[in-house]
């Protein structure tokens, strides 16, 4: 039987290259451009519209004038005038006719009246073939009962309008030219940009976490996506780190009570039967120690990782962390005294604290509990509490051996420990822990020079209020 083996994650690597036209930078200059041309043909036609309106009371005004104007010519003389009037009309947009009281023509430039006209003297549309549109025309009948038509031909409107479209239909070509030219221009430098980020992408994809997007110094969205991205990138990066090395260390860290747990059972299994009650009873209890050493460090180990998922989010409350500190100190007095150990306290006025108390308790547990640990008998260990750097700044202070400054990151993570003259037993989780707390909460953990000694630190970003 042949087993043949999929690709996990089919096309993961595809590289899709992107297109000028469909940059966001591109695409909203070009919006941009098709906008400005309509606000630019909405402008031109209100002007056009606003000086059509115009010119149409001006024919108005000129063709009632005219009208008026003949009616203070004698009847006899309306003819040879209308002549004279026409013949002076240069532009040729006044024309003028005279009809009988029946219709027929008698004299000027309009041979008949146009179908529909009224003779009441007012301003109407003439809508003639060979007239431009925006033509006015008005009739009235004379006192003799002639009829006289007085029209004007809107030819300066007529050429008014196609200079207006003409002068919209290149301005919308050029602002549309101009448009597509600057939406390359500015797209070409975004477009660069997201081509190093799918490059430098692709090498994250395929698992080298050590790269990182490239960050311009203008600011934008494109940079402010990046570092987001970046910082994603690094809490990868530290957790598959953490993945690599804990099975490493996980054999390390329990090979020795396992080994000791199955000596421990051999030794009963051989010599059971020529051993004595007490050597068993002994090598029982030997064997349920290592087994709890085991199942403490498997404890250890999913509460670490219960804490970093973030599972006690909803335990979050406001609460006076003074009280807890003076709660820690009573119960570790004892625990101290014992070890003669000097255990002291110094706490200010903080204000209350967003936490979660239990995990906070849990943190600060640990800490005591190195504290009390690496502090040999006549030592001092001091807890403190007070404002720092706008926050809250939590303080466990021991007089001991310290750790090395290039230990001091290590032994925050999962298994790590410091390297001491006289070894200590211990699980390598205890400082791990109290990381985790921090993580969870958004705040920082340093470890510093107590001198001599080390100075745990948990200190708050911000105060609550």
């Amino acid at each position: 039987m042949s087993v043949e083996l999929q690709n996990p994650l089919p096309g993961r690597c595809t590289e899709v290259r992107p297109r000028l036209s469909r940059t966001t930078t591109f695409r909203l200059t070009v919006t941009y451009a098709a906008v400005l041309v309509i606000a630019v043909a909405s402008l031109i036609s209100l002007i056009y519209w606003q000086a059509a309106q115009y010119m149409v009371r001006q024919g108005d005004a000129i063709v009632r004038g005219q009208v008026r104007a003949m009616l203070y010519v004698d009847e006899n003389d309306l003819p040879d005038e209308i002549d004279r009037l026409q013949v002076g009309d240069l532009r040729g947009v006044i024309h003028y006719g005279l009809f009988s009281a029946q219709g027929r023509y008698l004299r000027g430039r309009v041979f008949s009246l146009p179908p529909g006209v009224t003779l009441d003297g007012k301003p109407q549309d003439w809508l003639e073939p060979g007239f431009e549109d925006g033509a006015r025309a008005v009739a009235k009948r004379l006192p003799n009962e002639q009829i006289l038509f007085v029209g004007y031909d809107a030819k300066t409107l007529a050429g008014l309008r196609e200079i207006i479209f003409n002068s919209l239909w290149w301005s919308a070509a050029l602002i549309l030219v101009l448009g597509l030219m600057l939406g390359v221009v500015t797209g070409i430098g975004p477009l660069r940009r997201v081509r190093a980020v799918q490059v430098i992408s692709q090498r994250i994809a395929l698992g080298d976490l050590t790269q990182r997007l490239p960050i311009s110094q203008r600011g934008d969205e494109l940079d402010a996506l990046s570092a987001l991205v970046n910082q994603m990138i690094e809490e990868i990066g530290f957790l598959v780190d953490e993945v690599k090395s804990v099975g490493d260390n996980v054999a390390h860290d329990l090979r020795t009570p396992l080994n000791k747990l199955r000596s421990n059972l051999h030794r009963m299994l051989v010599d059971w039967s020529h051993t004595a009650e007490s050597t068993r009873q002994l090598h029982l209890e030997k064997s349920l120690a290592a087994a709890d050493v085991l199942l403490a460090r498997f404890r250890a180990l999913q509460r670490i990782a219960e804490i970093d998922r973030n599972a006690r989010r909803a335990g979050m409350a406001r609460f006076q962390p003074a009280h807890l500190i003076e709660r820690m100190f009573e119960d570790y007095q004892a625990v101290a005294q014992e070890s003669d150990i000097s255990l002291s306290l110094e706490l200010e006025a903080v204000p209350v604290l967003l936490a979660d108390q239990e995990l906070l308790a849990e943190a600060l547990m640990n800490l005591l509990d190195n504290a009390l640990k690496f502090t040999p008998a006549g030592g001092r260990v001091r807890m403190g509490l007070k404002l720092a750097q706008g926050g809250i700044r939590i303080e466990i202070e021991d007089n001991g051996p310290g750790i090395a400054d290039d230990q001091r990151e290590l032994v925050l993570c999962r298994f790590g420990r410091g390297q001491l003259e006289k070894p200590i037993e211990g699980s390598g989780l205890g400082l791990a822990i109290v990381a985790a707390v921090a993580r969870a909460h958004d705040f920082s953990i340093r470890l510093e020079d107590a001198n001599p000694g080390l100075r745990a630190v948990l200190q708050t970003r911000s105060i609550s209020s």
